[in-house]
């Protein structure tokens, strides 16, 4: 009985320090923008401050026929995100290269490739490590293919999906001059969501969103242990059943 209570005692303070102490931290720490708007940075010293991995991808990404618009950042309470755009009028098609840069955690660099509707819904694919951890919005629509580092296969697989599944959508093209202006409107809307399902508050305080108590405990739960794994098998299964019926 000694030898179970070993386990079990440091088991249940691990589980407890995820599920009940996690959330609290995640409420106090965790905002949002009460609006996205981005600076552009100067591509030279922009492209130099990143990694190899970034600046392989970013030719990549161009030999593929997708055009340069630009690099930003976004700094929150949790990390940093360096991020270029890149479009492709033939496709309609936009790409975001990023790399995100955590606390204790390397840089994480990903594609993802999205294009948009004229009924107002967007269509994405990527190979993010990690799933989102936000509810669902019917106006969103997407699949993670997070074992894939190839800039061409991913593309391959996007424009596959595409054709099988949004086939009878009409794309929308972003205007030369505001893709950036388009994609804040999006994370804009979506803040607007959070708010809407009671994740975030209505409220903005000093310029920040902050989440909800319900917020922050589902945010939370979702990235705990064996909640996280189950989630990731889940939406990568989905994924790959999606790309086999495409």
């Amino acid at each position: 009985m000694e030898y179970i209570n070993w386990v079990l005692v440091p088991l249940g303070i691990f589980l407890a320090s995820q599920f009940l102490l996690g959330p609290v931290l995640v409420y106090l720490n965790q905002k949002l923008p009460a609006r996205y708007k981005f600076t552009l940075l100067a591509s030279e010293p922009f492209l130099k401050e990143r990694g190899d991995v970034f600046r392989e991808l970013h030719a990549q990404i161009q030999d593929a026929g997708f055009r340069y618009v630009g690099s930003s950042e976004l700094n929150m309470s949790h990390s940093s995100l360096y991020f270029s755009i890149y479009y492709s009028e033939e496709r309609k098609l936009t790409c975001t290269l990023m790399t995100a840069h955590a606390a204790h955690q390397g840089p994480v660099t990903q594609i993802e490739f999205t294009q948009m509707y004229e009924d107002g819904t967007l269509f994405g694919v990527n190979n993010n490590g990690v799933f989102g951890v936000y509810p669902k919005w019917d106006v969103k629509e997407g699949y993670r293919f997070p074992h894939i580092n190839d800039c061409s296969e991913l593309l391959s697989i996007t424009e596959k999906l595409i054709g099988q599944y949004k086939s009878n959508c009409v794309p929308k093209p972003l205007v030369s001059g505001h893709e950036f202006q388009t994609i804040e409107d999006h994370l804009n809307e979506e803040v607007q969501h959070l708010i809407d399902t009671g994740w975030v508050s209505p409220t903005p305080f000093e310029g920040e969103y902050r989440l909800t108590i319900k917020g922050a405990i589902l945010m939370t739960w979702k990235m705990c242990w064996p909640i996280k794994g189950i989630i990731n098998r889940m939406d990568v299964n989905r994924s790959i059943a999606a790309l086999k019926g495409a």
